[in-house]
């Protein structure tokens, strides 16, 4: 997927129907730390994964996982509730096909696409969802 494509076929704030989604967006996706924040958190300028990283386990109480390291097969099966995080979905095809992988793994009830960076979430109180958003 190329950008346009992506910027095409996002969803804003306006489209979101689930409560849990129009909360993460709200909550969490488009808050901002300030940069005095993000130099005592030792978050680099422009740093949006490190930055968000930091707002899901301010947000939610809990650390979210780079799936980068990790063998996703092994943890899915042992974590209920995980989030994880990758960097760059779209960087190349084989990092496309890896996170569609991801995305239909029946472990995963929610994952979504910020064309920099994808969201998994494993909670079963969630529907099964792929959501591309577009966040402001």
């Amino acid at each position: 997927m190329n950008r346009l494509q992506y910027i095409l076929t996002a969803k804003t704030q306006y489209n979101i129907q689930s409560p849990f989604l129009f909360e993460l967006y709200n909550e969490v996706l488009n808050s901002r730390l300030s940069r005095e924040e993000k130099a005592r958190l030792g978050i680099a300028i422009g740093d949006k994964y490190g930055e968000l990283r930091y707002m899901i386990g301010d947000y939610y109480g809990a650390s979210s996982l780079d799936v980068d390291t990790w063998d996703v097969d092994d943890l899915m099966s042992s974590r209920e509730g995980l989030i994880g995080m990758v960097r760059y979905p779209h960087r190349d095809r084989q990092s496309e096909e890896r996170w569609h992988r991801l995305t239909q793994k029946k472990e995963v009830t929610l994952s979504v696409d910020l064309f920099d960076i994808g969201l998994i979430f494993t909670c079963n109180r969630l529907s099964k969802e792929n959501v591309i958003l577009r966040c402001v």
